[in-house]
């Protein structure tokens, strides 16, 4: 029953969504070949159905004899074919394996001792079901092997040999489905962490072209247009003001390309010294207020992320006409804060918010929090928070 048993296993695997409870079913299509190790170990029944006809009895014994044995292969095929495509048939699925043990127990009183290796199968089948119920199933063949095979006049041996080989290898399989059952589940965990490892990476990006080109396509906007109204009396500036808005486009376009790479990791001096230029082509006026201890590699990375976060919504959103940013420093960590004199956020239509997300999850990766909304005294306040890093 070896090969029975990895025939029948070969099938093991996570329950199915909407599985029935108590039972578990392949719902994966089999081929032909696919049954082969479930269905030549039915081949061994010959042997006691051809010992049945040889022996003395009559026609009648003899018949019912070999009608039992042909009902005992067609429900086991029956049970396997089910079992194995259709995760829905329980009812059908727990008859079938009664009518299994019945034959069973009516050819071994009926005809012999010689029968009592029938409850192999059974236990086999039994042992496919869930740990509980395939447990007892395979405790309850082995038993009524016993009892049958003594009940039908076999030997102490024998007897022992057919509650040993029922136990043997129902246990067997219940083992082999719980280690099938447990590698899908593993091989599901994996395919699990790669999406989420795929979906990690997609909002990565997503969120780092969003504050790349969310800031430079702002100043080159900018720009543009500064350089559109001097053109006419003043070419050399326009002309200054154009060449800065190509160093701006070929940054981005290196950005953009560390952004894919993986690599980009902003500085709070480069960020700085961005939104300097930025602010001052916007005609927005920028205090800046710094203080702050030596920061990690990271961590200064997502200060620079809200630095340029705060100062592109405040271009673009705040009509503001100065903007402060303070980076202050003291025993509990480092916070960077980017206040305006504009609109507020109740003017800006929700439009202040579409990066706060992103940065919301930079923060969250180094235990940081966002605050972000109006000023008593009017304006907008955007606050990122990082705890002190620890020695």
């Amino acid at each position: 029953m070896t090969g029975a048993a990895a025939g029948s296993s070969e099938g093991s695997g996570a329950p199915p969504p909407g599985a029935v409870r108590g039972l578990w079913f392949d719902r994966r299509p089999r081929g032909i070949a696919q049954y082969t190790g479930a269905f030549v170990w039915l081949a061994f029944i010959l042997f006691p159905a051809i010992n049945a006809v040889a022996k003395h009895g009559t026609a009648i014994h003899h018949a019912l004899t070999i009608a039992g044995a042909v009902a005992f292969v067609a429900t086991y095929i029956a049970l396997i074919v089910i079992w194995r495509q259709n995760c829905h048939a329980t009812r059908i699925v727990v008859a079938l394996f009664l009518v299994l043990v019945a034959d069973a127990i009516a050819l071994t009183l009926g005809d012999g001792s010689g029968w009592a290796f029938l409850f192999t199968y059974c236990a086999a089948c039994a042992g496919l079901l869930s740990a509980r119920i395939g447990f007892a199933g395979v405790i309850a063949c082995a038993a009524l092997a016993g009892v049958t095979a003594a009940a039908a006049g076999g030997s102490g041996g024998q007897v022992i040999g057919d509650v040993a080989s029922a136990a043997g290898i129902g246990f067997l399989l219940l083992v082999m489905r719980d280690l099938r059952i447990r590698n899908d589940q593993l091989s599901e965990a994996r395919a699990e962490l790669a999406r989420l490892a795929v979906a990690e990476e997609r909002e990565r990006f997503a969120r780092d072209l969003h504050d790349l080109l969310g800031h430079s396509l702002s100043l080159i906007a900018l720009k543009s247009e500064l350089a559109g109204r001097l053109l006419p009396s003043r070419p050399d500036d326009a002309a200054a003001e154009l060449a800065d808005v190509e160093t701006v486009a070929r940054q981005a376009l290196a950005e953009v390309r560390d952004a894919v790479s993986g690599y980009r990791r902003p500085t709070l001096d480069g960020e700085l010294a961005g939104a300097r230029t930025a602010l001052s082509a916007a005609g927005i006026e920028l205090e800046l207020r710094r203080s702050e201890d030596k920061l990690e590699p990271v961590s200064e990375a997502v200060l620079a992320w809200a630095v340029r976060e705060g100062v592109t919504n405040v271009i673009r959103h705040s009509h503001a006409s100065s903007c402060t940013v303070r980076i202050a420093s003291d025993g509990d960590g480092t916070a960077v804060e980017v206040t305006d004199d504009g609109v507020g956020a109740a003017a800006r239509n929700g439009h202040a918010g579409s990066g706060l997300e992103g940065l919301q999850a930079r923060a969250r990766t180094v235990g940081g929090l966002v605050e972000a909304g109006d000023r008593p005294g009017g304006g907008f306040r955007l606050t990122v928070s990082l705890p002190a890093s620890k020695p």
